[in-house]
């Protein structure tokens, strides 16, 4: 089953804009972690990086919402070969040439692993850490979950075929009127 082109676009460009947004609240996190307490009212609360209140939307945000962040990758890869210079079939080609979403994933899986890394052992010093409901082996798990997640949606996200849908009509032959205005 392929997902038709519109479709691809839509669910692509969602997908990024939830992982961007994602991204800016980890960022914002390891800034300053208590920072979600402004939201602890709201739904946000839910969407954002913040610590399980027990809840199971808390334990999902907390600990499962990295199942989208290997989708939300391949997205972006999608896009880029979209809208990449070329014609639709060279896009496809590259988009669909497995290596390159190959590369594509083991990329963005390695830099996720580090991250996760350094939550679980603060290494590297950049001050990301867990929160409260959050596993460092559940996030391995969730992100090679979700790097399968991405390699079947990168197999069926389609691109626009090169020809055009609107097809201009040939050019109406002009009637020769006589003297009267009549044919």
């Amino acid at each position: 089953m392929q997902i038709p082109p519109r479709a691809s676009l839509i669910l692509t460009v969602s997908l990024v804009t939830i992982g961007v947004l994602r991204f800016a609240s980890d960022s914002l996190h390891d800034i300053e972690p208590d920072y979600w307490h402004n939201f602890h009212d709201s739904g946000l609360r839910y969407v954002i990086r913040a610590p399980s209140d027990g809840t199971w939307l808390g334990d999902l945000n907390a600990q499962w919402f990295k199942l989208l962040a290997m989708p939300a990758a391949i997205s972006l890869a999608y896009l880029r070969s979209r809208f990449d210079s070329g014609t639709a079939a060279e896009q496809t080609d590259e988009f669909r040439d497995l290596a390159v979403r190959g590369v594509w994933l083991v990329v963005f899986l390695a830099g996720f692993t580090l991250v996760e890394l350094e939550k679980q052992f603060g290494t590297a010093g950049f001050g990301a850490r867990l929160v409260a409901g959050e596993d460092a082996y559940l996030n391995h798990a969730a992100h090679g979950i979700g790097t399968v997640v991405a390699w079947w949606l990168s197999a069926r996200l389609t691109f626009p075929d090169d020809e055009p849908t609107l097809t201009a009509s040939p050019p109406a032959t002009p009637r020769r009127l006589g003297p009267r205005g009549r044919e």
